[in-house]
């Protein structure tokens, strides 16, 4: 490993400033990580209950088998070596109100059989759905550098390996998941699908996501999300990169325009050649660079529609449910008695057993969790009303109990621990904007906005993390900050390294 002696301060010990640490450190600079709390990880987390974990993030891990072109980069980071991986045939199990189900297969052929037998009188559109999905399967992003890296050849080649998906693309990316929905004739299916992902979102990337499942090269780390995030955590401390814990950054030393260091909120202060911020993209720009760099094009971004908060419930149950199906995401059950969650009712939750994970529950337990999309300011004012906070908690708790029981009877004696977590609990974690788990949502409106990783106006400065790539999660984080070392490579003249372990 070469060292050249330049020095990176990195803010933030979440996926993404571990990877961009990892990177950097194989590249031959000396690197620090500054973060606020006492472990790593970020939003991929999960925390202890009573001899429970409760997991808080990975649902599948894109590039999680050898066949993926995405494993590779896993690999780089120390992230899937030794790692088990749980790879699903259900992706959905789907309850109608009258008592149909529906099991939304991760296998193609066996999905599109699945939803023949439950709308027939959708075929064509569901043949429709499944020929342009298949149409995808050999379908690879292109990830090896940052476009704005890309030389004529680099494009020249791009264009041609991406030539047969081209028309594909573009017209999948110009229809939402709602769009599409409300092309089907059958009810239940329209509603089904505006229950998978979120509705504004691409079909494209669901399509794609579902490619990836049916390839399996999107499977489940067992030991849940806090322990595959270790795994980074021990590449990088290996490479010789030190992690400074308990180290909350009040803000980025400038002069002359030139990012210098940082300043902690206990008042010391570190100089650097070049800083790095995996943080919040808000709280980066308008709290740690106190606002001084922002245009036009910056207040737009924050125009775009995010990745709504969860509320996320999680219950320990003294049972096991070993004779239900593994399923991604769970059971998608219709309520007895609708649930007000914010100021809407919910008349469906998505029940999530953990029955695929042993290590997250007591032998003969399983960790059961329910996650419903929420509203950031209806919980920041009643976070201020202590009592209320937590009253308002305890309703939503008894009433999914009462919901439960008719799925599940006599749930409600088995149940040993419980746990909420709000959008404010995320937001005081991670300080992700408005309790925002994800970043912003790929839609067909802002399907071609990119987010810069370095301010033209103020130097030796970068951005990595799920906030600059179009909808979010771990593959994001990683993505972003292994361009975001080519970048700062290509800026210093020094060679970009990758060396798997």
């Amino acid at each position: 490993m070469i060292s050249h002696k330049k020095k990176i301060i990195i803010i933030g010990a979440g996926v993404a400033g571990l990877s961009a640490g990892c990177y950097a450190q194989m590249s031959g600079f000396q690197t620090q990580i500054f973060e606020k709390h006492d472990k790593p990880g970020g939003l991929c987390t999960s925390w202890q209950r009573n001899g429970y974990t409760i997991d808080g993030c990975i649902h599948w891990l894109v590039g999680s088998s050898p066949s993926s072109a995405f494993y590779k980069f896993w690999e780089e980071i120390g992230a899937v070596q030794e790692k088990e991986f749980v790879y699903f045939d259900e992706y959905l199990n789907y309850e109608t109100e009258d008592g149909k189900n529906l099991s939304f297969s991760t296998n193609l052929d066996i999905l599109r059989e699945n939803m023949i037998n439950f709308a027939p009188e959708d075929k064509d559109q569901i043949d429709s759905f499944i020929n342009f999905s298949k149409k995808l399967i050999d379908f690879q992003q292109p990830l090896e550098k940052p476009p704005e890296l890309y030389t004529l050849n680099d494009g020249l080649k791009l264009i041609s390996k991406i030539a047969p998906f081209l028309n594909l693309m573009r017209s999948l990316s110009k229809i939402s998941i709602s769009d599409f929905a409300s092309r089907f004739k059958n009810q239940h299916l329209k509603n089904l699908f505006l229950r998978l992902w979120f509705p504004e979102f691409s079909l494209f990337f669901l399509s794609l996501t579902l490619t990836w499942l049916h390839k399996k090269e999107a499977g489940y780390p067992i030991g849940g999300s806090f322990s595959f995030a270790k795994g980074i955590e021990k590449r990088y401390l290996e490479l010789g990169g030190k992690i400074n814990y308990n180290s909350p950054v009040k803000k980025i030393l400038i002069k002359d325009d030139k990012a210098i260091g940082v300043e902690l909120e206990n008042g010391t202060k570190h100089y650097s050649d070049i800083v790095i911020s995996a943080s919040d993209l808000y709280k980066t720009i308008f709290k740690l660079l106190e606002g001084k760099y922002v245009d036009e094009k910056i207040k737009k971004l924050f125009d775009m529609p995010i990745f709504p908060p969860l509320l996320y419930i999680s219950l320990g149950v003294n049972r096991t449910f070993k004779d239900l199906p593994y399923s991604i995401e769970g059971f998608d059950i219709s309520l007895k008695k609708s649930i007000k969650i914010d100021n809407k009712y919910e008349n469906r939750m998505r029940v999530r057993i953990h029955n695929f994970d042993p290590t997250l529950s007591p032998q003969g337990k399983t960790l059961i969790t329910i996650a419903f999309n929420s509203n950031y300011d209806y919980w920041r004012k009643l976070y201020d009303i202590k009592d209320e906070y937590k009253k308002e908690k305890n309703r939503i708790f008894e009433e999914i109990l009462y919901n439960l029981d008719y799925k599940f009877p006599k749930i409600t004696n088995d149940i040993e621990i419980w746990d909420i977590a709000t959008p404010i609990t995320f937001e005081r974690y991670t300080e992700n904007y408005k309790g925002s788990f994800e970043g912003w949502l790929l839609t067909p409106k802002n399907f071609n906005v990119i987010i810069p990783r370095k301010f033209m106006k103020l130097k030796n400065f970068y951005i990595s993390g799920h906030w600059t790539l179009l909808g979010g999660g771990l593959p994001s984080a990683l993505i972003s900050s292994r361009w975001t070392i080519q970048l700062i490579c290509h800026d210093n003249k020094i060679k970009f390294m990758e060396v798997a372990k």
